[in-house]
């Protein structure tokens, strides 16, 4: 198994998600829509690349990415061209003529896509597009399923650019879309993204506008599985580790995402080679310096970095000051958490500290209090972040 870090792995380098993706098709079986639910970097978009490339029998995917996007009908616009192009209808020849004569009739209002050379007339209203392409598939054919990844922050994108009625309508045009009589029982959805969906919802309208979701989060690895994907990690590139070794590191990195192995793989790999020498827990407690080392820079700095777009003046001051905190104390107090915030002037300190929970920055332990998910990302803050 490759080692794919920093990309979504696909093919042989991909780790078999197999509790996730049954969770998934049990959802969609049912006729109903998903949030992909998880913190950065635990693997959603390598799972949706999955099934994309594999699919079940009957169902076809189609993936689209609107992390860019910052307006409505560009949102439809960016599904609409991704789904005429996708394999769902492009390669099913049956689907694609029965859908032809639709296509036919919205000639003239969109660009030259699959096959169709057409004008573009004007503003496209480009929901009322995907609406009629829609009405147009026949739900015999299958089950056609949209992944729509980093929805949240197309929202996001939408609030700073056009505030948040807009925002608010965008959320709203995707529920009627979901509920549309042409698409509820044929044309389904996947959303996930980086950020979480429901903070981001509650800070434009109510939670009500995506109540027909089904939450489906995906969780770190467990032991086992971690185990497993080490070893496949570090025997793609020739070293056999005994399996107290192995979970000496897993002990050690606590939070077991599929990105955290890689970054260890690749350092224990790096000290190997380095020092000639067999791998023993001194080693491994090197390659764990060496992860937060500055070369890693452009795996850690998206964490912070994307903080800044996240979170503007007060809050950002805010954000900053409590996880800087943590970085060096461990945990942080609801006292102390109540003070900052009062420092900052900022009111929804629940809310923020949601957002750093379910994006994986946070976790609330039982005493209640807030610490780091993961003792990698500690020390990375604690090292190039704190002042």
């Amino acid at each position: 198994m490759k080692n794919s870090l920093g990309n979504p792995a696909r093919g042989e380098a991909f780790y078999p998600r197999e509790t996730e993706v049954r969770k998934i098709y049990r959802v969609l079986d049912k006729g109903t829509s998903i949030y992909l639910s998880a913190p950065r970097r635990v693997g959603k978009t390598s799972i949706l690349k999955h099934i994309e490339e594999f699919p079940k029998a009957g169902y076809y995917f189609v993936y689209v990415i609107t992390e860019s996007v910052d307006s409505e009908n560009e949102f439809f616009k960016v599904v609409f061209e991704a789904l005429i192009r996708s394999e769902a209808i492009g390669k099913l020849s049956k689907l694609y003529d029965s859908i032809k004569g639709g296509l036919e009739a919205i000639l003239g209002r969109v660009k030259t896509v699959y096959h169709v050379e057409i004008r573009e007339k004007g503003e496209t209203d480009y929901y009322q597009i995907l609406v009629e392409l829609f009405e147009n598939i026949k739900e015999e054919f299958g089950r056609v399923v949209i992944l729509i990844d980093e929805f949240p922050q197309t929202i996001q994108n939408i609030l700073n650019k056009e505030g948040q009625e807009a925002a608010q309508h965008f959320i709203q045009r995707n529920r009627e879309l979901r509920h549309n009589k042409h698409v509820i029982d044929k044309i389904h959805f996947i959303y996930t993204g980086s950020m979480s969906l429901y903070p981001m919802v509650e800070q434009v309208t109510e939670l009500t506008a995506v109540n027909d979701l089904r939450t489906v989060e995906v969780n770190p690895l467990s032991n086992g599985e971690a185990q497993d994907f080490l070893l496949k990690l570090l025997a793609s590139d020739g070293l056999d580790l005994e399996e107290g070794l192995i979970q000496y590191a897993l002990v050690k990195m606590g939070w077991l995402i599929p990105f955290h192995l890689q970054l260890i793989a690749q350092e224990i790999v790096e000290v190997y080679e380095t020092d000639g020498e067999s791998i023993d827990n001194k080693a491994i407690d090197r390659a764990f310096e060496q992860i937060v080392h500055s070369r890693n820079k452009p795996q850690f700095e998206p964490y912070f970095a994307r903080l800044k777009t996240l979170f503007k003046g007060s809050e950002y001051a805010f954000v900053s000051e409590v996880l800087q905190f943590i970085a060096i104390n461990d945990t942080i107090s609801r006292d102390v958490l109540h003070d900052t915030g009062v420092k900052h002037s900022v009111e929804e300190v629940r809310r923020i500290m949601d957002i750093l929970e379910g994006d994986g920055y946070l976790f609330r332990s039982e005493d209640k209090d807030y610490r780091y998910a993961s003792p990698i990302l500690q020390m990375w803050c604690r090292k190039h972040i704190c002042k």
